[in-house]
């Protein structure tokens, strides 16, 4: 396991916690559900791997009290499995899960990008600027961790940027499940043109306060991810070829409308 990178997260998570809403500080087992979280998350710790808790407590220089604290935690979010004999590992999802987290994906994001584009309050709209030009940088020599990071970078902006506590954390678990598997796969060089011209629409429309074309475009982009998804996981599953992901099938609005 990547102890060194470890470290380095136990560190960052110090110079962060002031900047990001969803992050407590009051715990001990704080820091080292952020170092998993964000292991996990980054495609580092892959599903179905073990997380060695006294291990992982030694190098972390803490007890083995805030380590399981943690991990409770982060089963709690769906990311983490703990089983009877005591051992934690990676969560691994079926092809119904991701079926089923893509649609419910699709729903929350587009309402979130309706919220960003309809929130009077727009000192969070420079983030999704901001992240939206990270993710403009990438390339084809770019990793999938790297892309999947910048892709997760940018749909968290928004959720910050929507100004719901509530909405953010439930809309943040669903993406949790979805990063772990966009992390381990590239898109080609059109599929990610492709991409960041969307990420482009959709910020642009968040920009100009066009909640009912922002919601349209989300929804658009996450049945796009979606698609990519299936067939990256029939490439890799062959059972995953019985498993058709649905399509949102928004319609793009015709008249700007009240948010619902």
């Amino acid at each position: 396991m990547p102890f060194q990178y470890f470290q380095q997260l136990y560190s960052e998570f110090e110079s962060v916690k002031g900047s990001q809403r969803d992050l407590p500080t009051g715990r001990l087992s704080d820091p080292v559900a952020y170092v998993i979280r964000k292991a996990i998350l980054s495609g580092v710790l892959k599903p179905g791997s073990s997380i060695p808790e006294r291990v992982l407590a030694q190098e972390l220089n803490v007890s083995r009290t805030p380590v399981r604290e943690a991990l409770f935690v982060l089963q709690g979010e769906g990311l983490v499995h703990l089983r009877h004999n005591r051992t934690a590992q990676v969560a691994h999802f079926s092809q119904d899960d991701l079926r089923r987290v893509y649609s419910l994906r699709g729903l929350l994001e587009g309402f979130s990008a309706e919220c960003a584009a309809s929130n009077p309050d727009r000192s969070n709209v420079p983030k999704v600027e901001h992240s939206l030009r990270r993710y403009l940088k990438l390339n084809e020599q770019s990793t999938p961790i790297e892309q999947a990071q910048a892709d997760l970078e940018f749909h968290e902006s928004i959720l910050d940027a929507a100004g719901s506590q509530l909405l953010y954390t439930i809309t943040r678990q669903v993406l949790a499940v979805t990063i772990t598997h966009r992390s381990r796969y590239a898109y080609t060089p059109e599929q990610l043109q492709e991409a960041q011209t969307q990420h482009e629409s959709i910020y642009s429309a968040i920009n100009k306060g066009d909640y009912a074309l922002a919601k349209w475009l989300m929804a658009q982009h996450v049945d796009k991810s979606s698609s990519l998804a299936s067939m990256h996981l029939s490439d890799a599953d062959p059972l995953a070829s019985e498993v058709n992901i649905p399509k949102t099938r928004a319609r793009k609005p015709r008249v700007q409308l009240e948010p619902s």
